[in-house]
């Protein structure tokens, strides 16, 4: 029997753990799962899986020499990572001079994938950048703001419970592309098996890419409620992260904004394999159900 593949993933949070039973199913494999504390994910872990202790902040040094263990080293950290962070793990995975780094495409975007083209065929190192878009669940999270479900009794954001909030990050035309967590480890797994050309190249995830006019539309069909459409333009953006230059929110929907965080599902990995993924409707469906 072949020596198994030695899969690192780092992190066991939302999108970690929707990685982790898809990766798990692959033959002749076996994951590692890095987490700060693993006591807390025991119920995490089936036969041909291991949880090591590991800290991302850990010197440099300490953690190259981990890496060295692994054929494919995962980030499944998120975006609320401190700042630098991805960048620093591009660099030790760079020391450790791996086969394959995969890394979902979140912060410090431009530099990692600068980094990543200019490195890595250097450090014997093929990367994958799996760029998926925001997490479906986030479009309708609260925080996020895009989508307000919620009774509210601020008037402004809210005035009646039957009524819902839409916003649109710039104005109604702009887009974004969207993912389910179930359906990244989906697609994740077909690329870390080989099933698609990925090697030292960005590709892309996406169950739905909607404009802001579609969504407020998704929204109040499902919902069966009148919908208030607000838009945040980009002035706006700026003036609300002005006010608190460190808020991480602020941030992303001001790039989300300016820049648009989108693609035509057509050129997806999902798309070309047939992965049959969760749409925005479908979502929304599942999520106005639940608070009838």
């Amino acid at each position: 029997m072949p020596t198994p593949i030695q899969i690192l993933l780092i992190g066991a949070g939302e999108l970690g753990a929707a990685f982790l039973p898809h990766l798990s199913a692959l033959p002749n494999t076996h994951v590692s799962v890095g987490v700060r504390t693993p006591a807390k994910y025991q119920d995490l872990a089936p036969s041909n899986v291991s949880l090591i202790a590991m800290d991302i902040t850990s010197p440099s040094t300490q953690l190259s020499q981990t890496f060295v263990e692994y054929d494919i080293v995962i980030s499944a950290t998120g975006f609320g990572q401190s700042p630098g962070s991805v960048t620093k793990l591009a660099k030790e995975v760079f020391t450790a001079g791996h086969l394959r780094s995969l890394m979902p495409f979140f912060g410090e975007q431009a530099e990692v994938r600068n980094l990543l083209r200019a490195e890595a065929e250097k450090s014997n190192v093929k990367w994958t950048i799996v760029s998926t878009g925001i997490f479906m669940s986030f479009l309708f999270e609260q925080f996020w703001g895009i989508v307000d479900h919620k009774s509210n009794p601020v008037p402004v954001l809210c005035s009646s419970p039957d009524r819902v909030v839409v916003r649109a990050l710039r104005d109604w035309e702009q887009k974004v592309s969207v993912t389910d967590v179930a359906d990244i480890g989906k697609v994740l797994t077909r690329v870390v098996a080989g099933d698609v050309e990925a090697d030292n190249r960005i590709v892309y995830a996406a169950g739905d890419t909607v404009s802001y006019r579609e969504l407020s539309e998704i929204v109040e069909c499902v919902a069966g409620k009148e919908v208030k459409r607000v838009e945040w333009t980009i002035p706006h953006l700026e003036a609300e992260l002005a006010k608190n230059p460190d808020d991480l929110i602020n941030k992303y929907r001001l790039v989300f904004a300016r820049d648009g965080v989108w693609w035509d599902k057509k050129g997806t990995v999902n798309h070309q394999l047939s992965i049959h993924t969760m749409n925005v409707e479908m979502y929304a469906r599942e999520l106005f159900a639940a608070q009838k």
